[in-house]
């Protein structure tokens, strides 16, 4: 049975993934803070709008901030926005009581817009709102169960340095791949290693690879 795939555009990724994100899943990049989870997010966005695709991108964690940030990597994110292509919705200030309310709002513009990919970024800010973990797994899987069929969700979430637990520990079990970025230091230079831990139903490697951060983006290094 050949799996049907959402190619990142990512120098390096898509092989090491056996071809791309299979679609219609839901797909985990982990990692601590400053490791990239973010750009690589709007990079796999941004290339796939550039093949005719629509997306979502859901902020808790940077917002409308996001479209500055992004503009020194040549993405210009408002244009792709004023032109119905994009939709960011910011959610910075979610609340512990309106987590369905949000679920509600993310699913409706990705019927609104026949989006193809939607991006979580952070997953994790959205779990630590609910009160408990169990609470957290239902909202999630309410989430996969009710988006449009094909619609391939993409989700970051973060790690305390030096942890190995990703996120509280909900979101790599709900995940169908995961992608782990670790910060590591090369004589006394800080590098970035990515491992894809998992890929329900697919192959993919399973070694560590070199992760560069470029004024173009994300690339990663076939050989570790």
């Amino acid at each position: 049975m050949t799996i049907e795939r959402i190619k990142t555009g990512i120098p390096g990724l898509d092989e090491i993934l056996s071809g791309g994100i299979p679609k219609d899943s839901l797909f985990l990049i982990a990692g601590p803070a400053g490791v990239g989870k973010t750009v690589m997010c709007v990079q796999i966005v941004y290339n796939n709008i550039l093949q005719g695709r629509k997306a979502v991108f859901v902020s808790f964690d940077e917002g409308k901030k996001l479209i500055r940030y992004m503009k020194s990597f040549g993405w210009d994110l408002e244009a792709l926005i004023n032109e119905g292509k994009l939709a960011l919705l910011d959610f910075i200030a979610i609340k512990e009581r309106g987590v369905s309310d949000y679920v509600n709002i993310m699913l409706q513009k990705i019927r609104e817009m026949n989006a193809e990919i939607a991006v979580i970024d952070s997953i994790t800010t959205l779990v630590l709102s609910m009160p408990e973990p169990a609470e957290a797994r239902i909202i999630i899987d309410l989430l996969r169960r009710m988006k449009p069929p094909g619609t391939t969700i993409i989700a970051t979430a973060n790690m305390s340095m030096g942890s190995k637990k990703i996120g509280v520990g909900v979101e790599e079990i709900i995940a169908d791949g995961v992608i782990l970025l670790k910060r590591y230091f090369y004589k006394g230079e800080q590098r970035i290693k990515l491992i894809v831990m998992k890929l329900r139903g697919s192959d993919h490697s399973r070694k560590f690879h070199e992760v560069l951060i470029t004024n173009k983006g994300v690339e990663v290094m076939m050989i570790a």
